[in-house]
């Protein structure tokens, strides 16, 4: 009778040593399971949320570059690329002067004098009193000058003839898109037409096409009734 209390003794000690030495390696495996989905579904709602900020900044510069671009007095003579458009519908062509203010995420570069006057003017970049006044100069008499750099934002001449400027404007987005670029259209009538693209293909030899990034883009800068063309990804008539 002594011998078997103390066998249930033992036993209920043992019982309790066994529930209270914790996770068995099962559990322990599937309570590190649950951490490594949790962990992961809120780096996903971390990183979407941090995009999301960086897409609303790229958006509101994108926005103050096309207006800019917009309440700029582009001269009779801009200094645009030469770009013709045959209308898909009706066949007929016209010619338009084409300039553009592309972002990427190093630098801001313009295409000509007018759209970088049309940038400093607005304060969204900053060059010395001296260097604008002669891309002003430059502008206005109708030749190609470029300051030799480095002048505050201003870095260089690219080897397309563009002005490039870096700032806190480049682009801050990673998956949506990694470039963007404002089109500015002078038709033969001197009428101003905007026009906008973004990608996030890789870039060879030039701004890639990306027809979801554009109309993502687009819409969120206020482009979305714009066409699209073969002189320019996106083309608001």
């Amino acid at each position: 009778m002594i011998r078997r209390k103390l066998m249930n003794r033992l036993m209920s000690q043992r019982e309790k040593k066994r529930r209270n030495s914790g996770f068995t390696l099962v559990e322990a495996i599937i309570v590190i399971a649950i951490l490594a989905m949790l962990a992961a579904a809120v780096t996903l709602a971390v990183i979407k949320y941090i995009e999301k900020a960086r897409l609303a900044m790229d958006v509101h510069n994108a926005s103050m570059i096309k207006n800019a671009i917009n309440v700029h007095p582009f001269p009779s003579d801009f200094q645009g690329r030469d770009v013709w458009y045959t209308d898909p519908v009706t066949g007929e062509s016209e010619m338009f002067k084409r300039g553009w203010v592309y972002v990427d995420q190093e630098e801001i570069r313009c295409s000509d004098p007018s759209c970088a006057m049309a940038i400093i003017e607005a304060g969204l970049v900053y060059v010395s009193p001296e260097t604008e006044r002669g891309i002003k100069d430059c502008e206005e008499g109708g030749y190609l000058w470029f300051p030799p750099g480095p002048d505050h934002d201003y870095i260089r001449r690219s080897a397309i003839n563009e002005y490039v400027f870096h700032n806190d404007m480049t682009v801050k987005a990673r998956t949506t898109w990694n470039t963007y670029q404002l089109d500015v259209y002078i038709d033969e009538a001197s009428e101003l037409h905007l026009g906008g693209s973004a990608s996030n293909a890789q870039r060879v030899g030039g701004h890639a096409k990306d027809s979801e990034a554009t109309r993502i883009f687009a819409t969120r800068v206020g482009l979305d009734d714009s066409k699209v063309t073969p002189i320019g990804e996106q083309h608001s008539r």
